[in-house]
């Protein structure tokens, strides 16, 4: 049987036994499946006599044998039955009298109940009764017993203790009917007309009724029908009044915090999941929708597993542990998600559990913050400002580097730059025929020597720049780590083969030659095929070389050869292109002492060769 049928046969057993000192449940098959006793009574004594044992099988009690042909009945036509039964002892005086009651009640068509009292010969009515109003006085619960004939009820002292009236002020159904709160009156009687109508195995109604000092008590009424005549026209109604105003008080308690938690989860400006503890998404509002581009449907069939970057997908394991065994009450951690159209989510997701019965998880909640944009304004913010402190730096040291080349070029070039202005004024000594000679002489000695200044210039100005030990791989980790949203939704396959692991270069330097080719590479991907790059680093003729390749639009270098590494230089249009990164990339390889080559041809790519 089911908890809740367990519940209504708990229920009314504990009526049953108000009038009974045994109430049995019998089945189908004739067999004595469970047996409750009134404390205190005789009986208790044998019932491992009778338990789990079917009537056919009790040789020595023939009270049990006489509900045999009762018991067919009631299955076979749904009817209660009531006798006595008076047990004889060699046929010369009663022994013992018993009430034999048959009722159909049973919430499970395949059980009926049977209940036994024992009462003396003589005055047995009067005895049956005085028990029945004693176990209604002992009752913890309202008692009341109702002559459906007459109109006439009984309560018991517990009942007028519950509600503050006595038997004199209440006699009849009418009376008791008024004291129902008038919205609970329709229920009330509908319940009653379900029960009597037989539609129901018993009567059970949640209501208001006002008590004596003008409150309302939320009561729990439960009943049955005892007897009928031969008709089936019901003659005694009994059952039994709960106070159950604490519960309706905690229900209603919860049933605001439940609204409250709606509220606060369907309508929050964050998104918030229901988590099972095997990873299923039980529940999810309509901001976890918008972010992941998924139905509810859709997210209810997938584990939260499926839609976590592949990166992050065991990052809060241990976390989850820790709090699985009470170690943290909770955690915020950043985390990573993929949307239907695989765009990269950024969030902050705090896990909180709740506990069961058990003492295990019965699931988990979680809120999503969207951090997408933030994170990437932060990475933007984060690159511009070390580019923006590399190049004061770098200003710093070319305007202290100009200074001294200053001095250098006023020492060397005033002898020469002297002599011309000497001879170019006649200063008598030499005529003019004997001074154009000396002044073309002096004017190739200073032409001499600002290709000297020039070269000492570009040697002076790059020989103070600091180079870094850079691990490639390490470099190339962390620029396709500021690209990883673009790179994960155009689903774009970046190879590296590093024959070099290694190089000595200027940190700053080589980031943004290799940002700007990578980006590039993304930036102009053809839409029609798989985007990839080939990131390639190899040692020839005596110096290092990187390389990095595409399969994207390409450059048609008969058109535009000249120009690739020009300022202000756009090849595609429709780009957010300015024509200034080849130009910066090309201007910071050559200050090193580097060179930069393009093979391309469009629609087959491009394929850019550092040599460093």
């Amino acid at each position: 049987m089911s908890k809740e049928t367990d519940d209504s046969v708990e229920s009314i057993v504990s009526t049953l036994l108000q009038i009974g000192e045994r109430v049995v449940e019998v089945s189908r098959e004739q067999k004595m499946t469970r047996i409750w006793d009134r404390p205190g009574s005789p009986l208790t004594a044998y019932r491992d006599h009778y338990l789990g044992k079917k009537i056919s099988e009790i040789r020595n009690d023939s009270t049990i044998a006489y509900c045999r042909a009762g018991l067919e009945e009631a299955f076979a036509t749904g009817k209660n039955s009531y006798a006595e039964y008076v047990s004889y002892h060699n046929d010369v005086a009663a022994i013992r009298t018993y009430s034999l009651r048959i009722l159909t009640c049973h919430p499970d068509k395949d059980f009926v109940f049977l209940v036994i009292e024992n009462i003396t010969r003589g005055n047995e009515a009067g005895l049956v009764e005085d028990k029945w109003k004693m176990a209604l006085d002992a009752s913890e619960q309202g008692v009341w017993d109702v002559n459906l004939e007459n109109g006439t009820i009984y309560f018991s002292r517990k009942w007028e203790e519950l509600f503050g009236y006595n038997t004199r002020e209440i006699t009849s159904i009418e009376q008791w009917g008024e004291k129902i709160n008038p919205e609970d009156r329709v229920i009330a009687q509908a319940k009653m007309q379900e029960y009597l109508g037989g539609k129901t195995k018993f009567y059970s109604v949640e209501v208001r009724y006002r008590c004596k000092d003008g409150s309302y008590k939320w009561i729990l009424s439960r009943g049955l029908v005892i007897e009928r005549k031969n008709d089936g026209t019901p003659l005694r109604f009994i059952g039994t009044h709960a106070d159950i105003s604490v519960l309706k008080q905690a229900e209603e308690e919860l049933r605001q915090a439940k609204e409250t938690f709606a509220n606060s989860f369907y309508y929050s400006g964050a998104g918030k999941a229901l988590i099972a503890p095997g990873g299923k998404w039980l529940e999810v509002n309509p901001v976890i929708c918008e972010l992941t581009g998924y139905t509810k449907d859709e997210l209810q069939k997938l584990h939260y597993r499926d839609i976590t970057f592949p990166d992050d997908v065991d990052i809060d394991t241990e976390l989850i542990r820790k709090m699985v065994a009470k170690e943290i009450t909770s955690y915020s951690i950043e985390k990573r998600y993929v949307s239907k159209d695989r765009r990269v989510l950024n969030t902050i997701i705090t896990v909180t559990p709740v506990w069961g019965n058990d003492g295990n998880p019965k699931y988990f909640v979680c809120d999503l913050v969207d951090i997408t944009k933030t994170r990437e304004i932060t990475d933007a913010l984060t690159r511009k400002n070390m580019e923006l402190e590399t190049a004061s730096t770098n200003l710093l040291n070319k305007i202290n580097q100009i200074e001294e080349l200053n001095h250098m070029i006023a020492h060397n070039l005033r002898g020469p730059a002297g002599n011309i202005k000497l001879l170019s004024e006649g200063s008598g000594v030499f005529s003019e025929k004997e001074a154009m000679p000396l002044i073309q002489t002096s004017s190739i000695s200073l032409l001499n020597t600002l290709d000297m200044m020039v070269e000492m210039a570009r040697i002076k100005l790059d020989k103070d720049v600091q180079y870094d030990h850079c691990n490639l791989r390490e470099i190339i980790t962390g620029i396709t780590g500021q690209l990883q949203g673009i790179i994960y939704q155009n689903n774009i396959i970046i190879t590296l083969q590093l024959e070099v692991g290694a190089v000595m270069y200027p940190r700053v330097y080589l980031e943004s030659i290799l940002y700007n080719l990578v980006s590039n590479a993304i930036k102009y991907r053809r839409k029609d095929i798989q985007p990839s790059i080939d990131i390639i680093s190899r040692h020839t003729d005596g110096r290092n070389q990187i390389s990095v390749k595409d399969n994207g639009l390409g450059i048609d270098l008969e058109l535009y050869g000249n120009k690739v590494f020009k300022l202000n230089q756009i090849f595609h249009e429709g780009f957010d292109s300015k024509g200034v990164g080849l130009f910066i990339t090309k201007t910071q390889i050559e200050s090193l002492g580097g060179a930069i080559e393009l093979k391309s041809r469009p629609n087959e790519g491009c394929d850019f060769t550092v040599t460093l």
